[in-house]
């Protein structure tokens, strides 16, 4: 008696196995009608080398073990004299602190770390040393940035090296914050600079001395932007951010009556007169306030037409 073995192609395609499991063999030679639509004859290929590849996803049954002869798995010995894989050890993470300063201009950052290396051919002996590390910084780097230098942890029998990793972070600066690529800072100014217009005074991070003159009134919540005094934008070098000045406005603790009337009179005078004329009526009112509170003794005489 002769057995007929149905292919395995046929058996793992799963509408020729529903076939085969219903009709049988000669359901599969024959086809099968259906109400819509009509499931053809199956006829095997004749080549069980397709058959092999189709059922383990490669033509050569030898790949896994070439792939292996040819990315080798790396190996340490153990103390009984068996080989085992070496992993990875993970990452070993390190904030970074920097100054505005080095932000601006970039550079490079020594950094000195210790770990331990081998100090035998056979790898089975290591000492603490002391390593520099240069990290690369450049101008306008933003927090958070990870400088990853590969395996530049402990050397270990057993594990390969950890990846140091540098994090940078924004040390704090006694004028400046920053804001992306801007740098901001607080002004104070007293009331009077506030409503009649002053210079103030900025000494930027690479040394230079700017002077940004407020001739608008001055609010709480103005802010003065100076185009291009900001940080290095980091992705169009040499472009950069700008400078943002907001303000603290120092009011008097107290006020003289007839101070209060005379800055009445101005605000009054400066609202029927339009804003055109407003800083000159309140600096005309001031300088005539200061000359009230003059002692009539520290008083120059009148002057003699």
């Amino acid at each position: 008696m002769t057995v007929k073995k149905t292919p395995p192609t046929v058996l793992s395609d799963p509408l020729r196995r529903a076939v085969f499991d219903q009709y049988g063999e000669e359901g599969l030679k024959r086809g099968v009608p259906m109400v819509n639509d009509y499931i053809p004859a199956y006829h095997y290929h004749g080549d069980p080398m397709l058959t092999y590849k189709n059922f383990f996803g490669t033509s050569s049954p030898y790949a896994d073990l070439l792939d292996v002869l040819k990315h080798p798995p790396l190996l340490y010995k153990m103390s009984d004299g068996n080989k085992a894989v070496r992993k990875k050890q993970p990452p070993i993470r390190h904030p970074l602190a920097l100054t505005l300063h080095e932000i601006y201009f970039g550079g490079v950052k020594k950094m000195k770390i210790h770990r331990l290396v081998f100090v035998n051919e056979e790898q089975s002996r290591t000492e603490v040393k002391e390593k520099i590390l240069s990290v690369p910084i450049k101008p306008g780097i933003r927090p958070n940035t990870e400088i990853v230098f590969p395996e530049e942890g402990d050397q270990n029998p057993a594990h390969i090296p950890a990846d140091i990793i540098f994090i940078t972070e924004d040390r704090p600066h006694e004028v400046f914050t920053r804001e992306g690529d801007d740098l901001v800072m607080i002004a104070n100014i007293t009331l009077e600079e506030a409503l009649l217009g002053t210079t103030v005074t900025v000494k930027t991070i690479d040394h230079r001395t700017i002077r940004v003159p407020l001739t608008d009134g001055v609010s709480p919540a103005y802010e003065k932007v100076v185009e291009g005094e900001g940080m290095p934008i980091l992705e169009q070098y040499p472009d950069k951010g700008n400078l943002i000045i907001r303000f603290n406005i120092e009011f008097p603790s107290y006020l003289p009556k007839s101070s209060k009337e005379m800055l009445k009179k101005g605000f009054h005078l400066a609202k029927i007169g339009g804003t055109s004329n407003q800083h000159e009526v309140i600096n005309k009112l001031v300088l005539a306030d200061k000359i009230l509170r003059v002692d009539p003794d520290e008083r120059l005489p009148p002057f003699d037409y």
